[in-house]
């Protein structure tokens, strides 16, 4: 049966920015459906973001951040599910943001990823896998009850 994993933004712009764990990420979305890679609709503007801050840092040229950027903007509407960000989603994740020590991003992502554990289970499915480079998140995530993969612990 076909592992569903979550990815969050520390995870997936590992697409686009050499780090740790990059080399893990891409081999993971060789095989991206769309059914197979799930993340909330704000992934986007967070992965972008990432990229922008590496061209700012001066880790990529200015060029590189523009065919990068380009790049993610495709790749998250084609190689990923991307989940709605409701305002059921928000909710719950002012109530998680009680309990974590979060950033808003962060706790929207956890948010989200238990709504589709939830929709999983109701189906019979495995549990997706929460993938993050986020400690914090990690164990957030794991403290709900997500089987959890941190992509910079693999290489």
């Amino acid at each position: 049966m076909m592992r569903v994993y979550y990815l969050d933004a520390s995870a997936f712009a590992k697409r686009y920015l050499k780090e740790p764990g990059s080399r893990w990420v891409n081999e993971l979305l060789k095989s991206a459906t769309q059914d197979r890679f799930v993340s909330a609709e704000l992934i986007g503007i967070e992965v972008v973001c990432a990229i922008a801050r590496a061209e700012r840092e001066k880790r990529i040229s200015l060029a590189l951040r523009n065919s990068l950027a380009a790049r993610a903007i495709e790749e998250t509407r084609s190689a990923l599910k991307l989940t709605e960000t409701s305002r059921q989603v928000l909710g719950h994740a002012s109530q998680l943001a009680l309990r974590y020590a979060l950033r808003t991003y962060d706790v929207i992502h956890l948010a989200t990823a238990l709504r589709v554990l939830r929709e999983t289970r109701a189906l019979g499915l495995p549990a997706p896998i929460f993938v993050s480079a986020d400690a914090n998140l990690l164990a957030a995530a794991q403290a709900e009850g997500l089987a959890v993969e941190n992509p910079s612990e693999q290489e």
